[in-house]
């Protein structure tokens, strides 16, 4: 039994090393090649810029998703790709950009709110003034909870648009 299991072992290992050894040189001489590219002409860092510095946060169908991806189409044929091209498609959402928001108390003291926007949030038409309703749910509420507050005035501040 214990030679049965050193049998299999021993097979499994060579069966494991058999790729090793298959390799040819021009395998190698190919792989060589693959980490010299990438060594000195590597656009790794070039194109993370880009995308992350440049373009920012990419909501899909915002505009700087749109930039971003005419980009990389752009680069793409640059480093000699052919038919590089943009698919259209319609996800179901108008494109879309937070590109200002702000909420304020301004009573009965002045101080400013840390909100965020959700994503395709329509914009208001200029400032809006509301009064404030502070929201205390538990820590894990169940849907009863949920539905009850449902229907309490929403939570409303300063935003411009």
């Amino acid at each position: 039994m214990l030679n049965r299991r050193a049998l299999a072992l021993g097979l499994m290992a060579t069966l494991l090393c058999l790729p090793l050894f298959a390799q040819s040189q021009s395998d190698k001489d190919l792989l060589d090649r693959i980490r010299k590219e990438e060594a000195t002409n590597s656009q790794i860092m070039k194109t993370m810029h880009m995308f992350t510095d440049l373009y920012g946060p990419r909501l899909t169908g915002s505009p700087n998703h749109k930039a971003a991806a005419e980009w990389a189409v752009k680069q793409m044929t640059s480093w000699g790709l052919s038919n590089a091209h943009l698919e259209p498609w319609d996800f179901g959402h108008v494109g879309w950009l937070n590109e200002r928001f702000s909420g304020m108390i301004i009573s009965p003291v002045k101080d400013v709110l840390t909100c965020e926007v959700l994503s395709w949030t329509p914009s208001t038409r200029g400032p809006v003034t509301a009064k404030a309703y502070q929201l205390m749910l538990p820590e894990r509420p169940t849907q009863e909870q949920l539905t009850a507050e449902s229907g309490r005035p929403r939570v409303a501040a300063v935003a411009g648009a």
